[in-house]
């Protein structure tokens, strides 16, 4: 459903903690699958941490500012890595990239060899090294590449990482297929990396969500310190629309002390879609307190007081979020403002409610559905004092709606019974003339409607005589109106259950009228005969005497 409007930009943000689960080593793993900025999150928060190997995050950190086009500070990491183990060997590998993007290619054969000159038969340092004239051009160094690629193999044929960097260059050229294919062979040889498992649901999840997910699953389980695996578990479930166990992952997520800023957020929202609002809420005080995405928290915090029905809070905290600074990827939605109308609604301030609701109808047209809310809200704002205009504002609204086809040929006739009564406010309250006939005809015009297609009810009726009642008026009496109250009163009598003291209530004001439109035709009997009966179901002695006197 509805999580797009709420979270709508890439949720990357600073660590909560500095100790970790597995420290820097959740650096690695995010900078393995391609996500470069949670990686230097992660490493520059734990370089300085004792269990840090700090010649390998040196070595990541030069690749990301690499990837980053910062040359200059990626051979700066390298220096670092060297000096903090000379015998660590993928700085070299580092070192030979950046030669090779200098176009000197007899340099970087120079690092590789001194990288591979500390174990021969290291075979990711070999496919370290295959990557880096792939990456640099995977043309011009093709037969580079592919000799240490080639070579690997012959090493160790068994190796994941082997399978990992194929599967990478099938996915580079969009073969899918293929590219799951060699990352389920790197599973198969390294159950315990979660490197081909996230790259595999990554490739297979818009094809098949089930599963993917499954397989993200099986390393969750087997890592459940690896902030990497149970973390893109959780955002598999939220991309699926699988909310509940989104929710129930993002708290395990929360345990691991290298989680993102962001993932707090995005906890925030999934509580507040699993309708635990006060966690929800709490969270979101929390977060804000922080100085963490002020936007979205005020947001929920914002949305979730309305959850809660906290009226005057909400407003309190529709008014501060709506003043608060757009922020990048952010802007207010057509969930803000309807919400916003809903809390004005419930605080009677109808008119301010009509507004808002006006502005999710500018931001999205297609949300016709809103029309019917705008009506209500001008029909109960026009209400205090029967104001005309937002009496015609709130059948204009309905109209809208109506019109829009929301049903198609299977509309709710419930809906043209509302809109007949928002017609005949309009009639009761207008003054212009052609106003009113308009409201007339398209009021008769959705009671009849009304009529042809729903089971027969009283209230339908009296309705349609209501209508033309208003329009013709009290000095000017119809038989058209009277044959509708007539009808109603032969409806009202056959219908079951109708409580007596209802059915008194529409004899007398049908049969008063039809008495009185006797009376205004100058036929005192049948005049008297509709009459008596609409004063036997409500007595009275002025009606009596008014009965009395007729002649």
């Amino acid at each position: 459903m509805k999580l797009k409007f709420i979270l709508s930009s890439t949720l990357i943000a600073g660590l909560a903690f500095s100790a970790a689960a597995d420290g820097y080593l959740d650096g690695v793993e995010y900078f393995q699958v391609g996500q470069d900025e949670n990686a230097k999150i992660v490493l520059d928060q734990t370089l300085n941490d004792a269990s840090t190997n700090k010649a390998e995050a040196y070595y990541y950190l030069g690749c990301i500012a690499l990837n980053s086009g910062d040359k200059a500070q990626a051979q700066k990491y390298f220096d670092l890595g060297v000096q903090s183990n000379a015998n660590y060997a993928f700085n070299y590998v580092g070192k030979g990239k950046l030669a090779l993007l200098g176009n000197d290619a007899k340099a970087a054969k120079g690092f590789f060899g001194q990288a591979e000159g500390f174990d021969k038969k290291n075979v990711p340092v070999k496919i370290g090294i295959a990557r880096a004239y792939y990456d640099v051009d995977s043309v011009l160094y093709k037969k580079e590449f592919n000799n240490y690629l080639k070579d690997a193999k012959k090493k160790d044929k068994t190796n994941g990482v082997i399978y990992i960097f194929e599967g990478d260059m099938f996915r580079d050229q969009k073969d899918y297929g293929k590219s799951a294919g060699y990352y389920e062979m790197a599973i198969n040889y390294d159950a315990e990396n979660p490197i081909p498992y996230v790259k595999y649901a990554s490739t297979y999840f818009h094809i098949a969500p089930d599963v993917a997910i499954s397989k993200l699953k099986e390393i969750a389980d087997r890592k459940p310190n690896s902030l990497l695996s149970q973390r893109e578990l959780a955002e598999k479930y939220y991309e699926n629309g699988q909310w509940t166990k989104a929710a129930e992952q993002y708290g395990k997520v929360m345990e691991n002390a290298n989680h993102f800023d962001s993932d707090e957020s995005r906890y925030v929202v999934l509580l507040y879609f699993g309708e635990r609002y006060d966690e929800s809420l709490a969270l979101a005080n929390e977060v804000l307190a922080k100085g963490n995405s002020p936007f979205l928290m005020k947001r929920m915090i914002f949305l979730n007081k309305a959850a809660l029905k906290n009226w005057e809070e909400a407003e309190v905290a529709g008014v501060d979020f709506f003043n608060t600074p757009l922020e990048a990827h952010y802007t207010f939605t057509a969930n803000d403002y309807s919400t916003y109308a809903d809390v004005l609604v419930n605080l009677k301030r109808h008119l301010e409610a009509a507004a808002e609701f006006e502005k999710v109808i500018g931001l999205d047209a297609s949300r016709t559905d809103i029309y019917r809310n705008i009506s209500a809200a001008y029909s109960n704002a026009a209400a205090a004092d029967r104001d005309p205009e937002l009496y015609l504002k709130a059948a204009e609204a309905y109209q809208k709606f109506i019109d829009a086809g929301e049903y198609g040929e299977s509309y709710k006739v419930s809906d043209l019974f509302t809109l007949s009564a928002r017609y005949l406010n309009v009639i009761a309250t207008n003054q212009d003339p052609a106003v009113k006939e308009n409201a007339y005809n398209k009021g008769l015009e959705a009671i009849n409607t009304v009529l042809e297609k729903a089971d027969p009810n009283y209230t339908i009726m009296q309705r349609k005589a209501r209508i033309i009642r208003g329009f013709t008026g009290e000095e000017n009496k119809t038989k058209e109106c009277c044959d509708a109250y007539i009808a109603t009163v032969d409806i009202a009598k056959a219908q079951e259950g109708l409580a007596e003291a209802k059915l008194n209530a529409v004899v007398n004001e049908a049969y008063t009228y039809v008495g009185l439109y006797y009376v205004q035709e100058k036929d005192v009997d049948t005049a008297k005969k509709y009459l008596e009966q609409a004063y036997t179901a409500n007595p009275s002695p002025e009606f009596r005497s008014y009965i009395d006197g007729l002649k």
